[in-house]
């Protein structure tokens, strides 16, 4: 049997002076606070050296971070009502120019987008022959599911393509306990990397983007996104349309890309919906066509599949490119 994912609509110390009783306790108690920080809070600011040593040491990144990367430059004045979402962008990354733009600077929420990161970490950290236990948070994390079961066993690559396919929540959380130990360790490094791209609107708070406490800008998940495609990984996965799962340690899977306009845009490429109640209908998508390739990010949006294709037409348009298709 075949199990096809679907998506839904996320010691003792003796002192005499009295004075100095007071000075150890109140320090004491401070440094026992920091360390125990709620994750948000660490977030803030607070970064303990084992986290820190844990994210730097055998780090494999996949490209230069270039944290002062940001477009050059607009060729375009079209009116930002062009798109139905709040914040739209979309940027030729072969040449740095911005093609559009409406609240771009604009934090707001991201849903699932913030698996985009979560790809990034894992490679950087991982190996994708590397095996995963399937625990039960992870197999009961809710909303979109790849359908794993706790106790199954899946490598970082099948679960990558949970993550992108089937914006599996579950595919997320097994990563990240895979990949770091537990969730919260993950997120740190999340946000650290997110600090090494030079996402300065940007905080993560889970993996999976069902937390939406998490912001960011569509100019941060463009700098993201331009990133993330340096890795092949991503880009193989992130393009494929279907693929069946089979291993002796897990059921098989039969996963089918839920990206809009992968198979109905000439030319796109991925990456990755997003959908809360809270932050709309969100989509990251790559593009490429006459040796030009478009990144493009619109947030809360009533309709990201038609916001998504009048951008690429316009920044097609840009270049006296004409895109034929009949899907308005």
């Amino acid at each position: 049997m075949i199990y096809r994912s679907r998506p839904k609509n996320s010691k003792k110390i003796f002192l005499t002076i009295p004075i100095f009783i007071i000075f150890i306790f109140l320090a004491v108690s401070l440094s026992h606070g920091a360390e125990n920080l709620p994750a948000h809070k660490v977030l803030k600011g607070y970064i303990n050296q084992k986290e820190r040593k844990d994210f730097y040491t055998n780090i494999k990144r996949i490209g230069d971070a270039e944290p002062s990367w940001e477009p050059s430059g607009e060729i375009s004045t079209e009116n930002s009502e062009l798109i139905a979402g709040f914040s739209g962008l979309i940027v030729d990354i072969d040449n740095d120019k911005t093609l559009f733009s409406k609240n771009a600077k604009t934090k707001v929420k991201i849903a699932s987008l913030v698996k985009v990161m979560t790809a990034v970490v894992a490679l950087e950290h991982g190996d994708l022959d590397q095996e995963i236990t399937i625990s039960s948070k992870a197999a009961n994390i809710g909303e979109n599911s790849m359908g794993t079961s706790e106790g199954e066993v899946y490598t970082l690559r099948e679960l990558l393509y949970g993550l992108f396919l089937a914006s599996g929540n579950d595919s997320a959380y097994a990563i990240a306990e895979g990949i770091a130990g537990d969730s919260d360790s993950f997120v740190e490094w999340m946000n650290l990397k997110a600090k090494e791209l030079g996402m300065n609107d940007t905080v993560f708070y889970d993996p999976s983007g069902l937390d939406d406490r998490t912001m960011s800008t569509a100019f941060d998940l463009v700098k993201l996104s331009r990133y993330a495609l340096k890795s092949m990984d991503i880009r193989k996965v992130a393009k494929t349309e279907e693929i069946l799962l089979t291993a002796d340690n897990h059921k098989d899977i039969l996963l089918s890309n839920q990206t809009n306009l992968l198979t109905t845009y000439p030319g796109v490429e991925g990456l990755k919906t997003g959908y809360t109640e809270d932050a709309g209908l969100c989509l990251i998508t790559n593009a490429r066509n006459y040796n030009h390739e478009f990144v493009g990010v619109v947030l809360n949006s009533i309709d990201r599949k038609g916001d998504m294709i009048l951008m690429l037409d316009h920044a097609f348009g840009v270049y006296g490119i004409k895109i034929e298709h009949n899907l308005l």
